[in-house]
């Protein structure tokens, strides 16, 4: 046994250190494994550092914004609201500061991890090089997180565009910006480049923004991103081409059923999606993959039963809780006999744009591609005592169930959606009926009585 565990140079060697790869890294540490983790770039991953933390800094520095703005009509007098944006990035990066993250090395180091910087690329089943080294181990566990997919757009790779990752940190507001890609981090960004006084274009290729969201989403984000923010929201649309002019503006022309349009903005913002990073040699290690994502099972194994793989390069959702998630069951099955398996049904889904959009479980469009009978109810937020005493009216609970009134699926447009999206998540992971949670007190005046009213409505 002794022979057998030193054959290796560790016990679990992890590629990334972002949720994924982070929550394992603990469970193994402190069941005394050996471990080494390889990162090319910031401890902690993408969230911390350029996506979730960051981009909701940026949100609530714009909510606070809009609220200056607004308080007249509560008798609160301001007498100038200027933005001064390179305060508003200096304010996202105190945010990006206290995740930690810049503490991450020397907290893996104290749990025993050691920690290699660099990008790792298997050269056999079980050994990986970093750079000129190479580090052997027994098992692996791959949480290489996504790449931005850039799609093929013409002149786009003569054109000077940015991503989230450069939109975090311009320390100028763009007067006018163009956003491809209509789906969770674009419609961030076009609401945070709105509100602070951009002029935004977003195009999305399907015919409505959020387009893995039930359809009413979308169309009420369309709806307040044009009625509030002068957005020009552009659904069924196809980018075809973008040039750089000499002034360093870019022309970007788009098709919108057989006709052609064209618009010239300072910046494009390219959101179009992300693809898994699979480019670690993983083909040398005996891994099925393929260009969104590594083949797991519920137990986040992957073909090479020594190899597993969780976070955004596993699938099937890109978040840090899913994330978190599988990597606390990888972290266990690779060191325990008694596995646990994964368990998707109720994993929430938070768009952070104003106002908020959350949902779980099941849409309507997948209910019907899978030819299941069900049935749904919607209530508008403007009923509740908080929308009132909030003068906050746009937005609504709907909710989707079983023909016996068991709970499927939900989704909310309202302020604080994320959090009111809690209990359908629960209702659903434990197969709860609308009838419990309607006839189950909620307090006065909360945005969570519309959970309750449109539970209410299921008959």
């Amino acid at each position: 046994m002794g022979r057998q565990k030193n054959k290796y140079d560790f016990d679990l060697i992890i590629l990334g250190s972002g949720a994924g790869g982070g929550v394992a890294a603990h469970v193994a540490a402190g069941l005394g494994k050996k471990v080494a983790m390889i990162e090319p770039e910031e401890i902690g991953g993408e969230c911390p550092n350029w996506g979730c933390v960051p981009t909701k800094a940026l949100l609530h520095a714009a909510e606070i914004y809009e609220i200056a703005k607004d308080a007249k009509q509560y008798g609160i007098k301001i007498p100038t609201v200027d933005v001064d944006y390179s305060r508003v990035k200096k304010w996202k990066d105190l945010a990006v500061h206290r995740t930690g993250t810049s503490e991450g090395k020397e907290i893996y180091e104290n749990l025993g991890v050691k920690m290699i910087k660099g990008r790792g690329h298997f050269l056999n089943p079980h050994e990986v090089s970093v750079g000129t080294k190479r580090y052997t181990a027994a098992k692996f566990l791959v949480a290489t997180g996504t790449v931005n997919f850039i799609p093929p757009v013409e002149g786009l790779d003569k054109c000077k565009y940015i991503t989230y990752r450069e939109a975090i940190n311009l320390t100028k507001l763009p007067k006018s910006v163009f956003v491809i890609g209509g789906g969770a981090i674009g419609c961030e960004f076009a609401n945070i480049f709105a509100a602070f006084g951009s002029k935004v274009h977003i195009a999305e290729i399907v015919e409505h923004l959020l387009p893995k969201e039930d359809e009413e989403n979308g169309n009420l984000l369309a709806s307040v991103f044009e009625d509030t923010y002068d957005i020009n929201v552009l659904t069924s649309t196809k980018v075809a081409k973008v040039e750089e002019l000499k002034n360093g503006n870019k022309k970007v022309f788009f098709k919108r059923g057989y006709k052609i349009e064209s618009v010239i903005v300072e910046q494009i913002l390219v959101a179009a999606g992300k693809r898994a990073n699979v480019d670690i040699g993983l083909e040398n290690a005996g891994v099925e993959f393929t260009p969104r994502n590594i083949i797991v099972d519920k137990t986040m194994q992957t073909s090479a039963k020594h190899i597993y793989a969780s976070g955004d390069v596993a699938g099937p959702y890109m978040f840090t809780h899913m994330a978190s998630y599988q990597s606390k069951i990888a972290g266990h099955n690779l060191f325990h006999r008694e596995k646990i398996q994964a368990n998707y049904k109720s994993i929430p889904r938070c768009t952070f744009v104003k106002p908020e959009m959350a949902s779980v479980g099941a849409t309507e469009e997948e209910l019907k591609r899978g030819k299941i009978a069900y049935n749904t109810a919607s209530t508008p937020i403007n009923v509740i005592g908080r929308a009132n005493t909030e003068n906050a009216h746009t937005g609504f609970v709907k909710v989707i169930t079983s023909k016996t009134g068991v709970i499927l699926g939900a989704s909310i447009a309202a302020p604080r959606a994320g959090e009111m999206i809690h209990e359908l998540a629960l209702a659903i992971q434990y197969s709860m009926k609308a009838e419990q949670i309607a006839a189950t007190i909620h307090a006065f005046p909360t945005w969570s009585e519309a959970v309750r009213l449109a539970c209410s409505k299921i008959h």
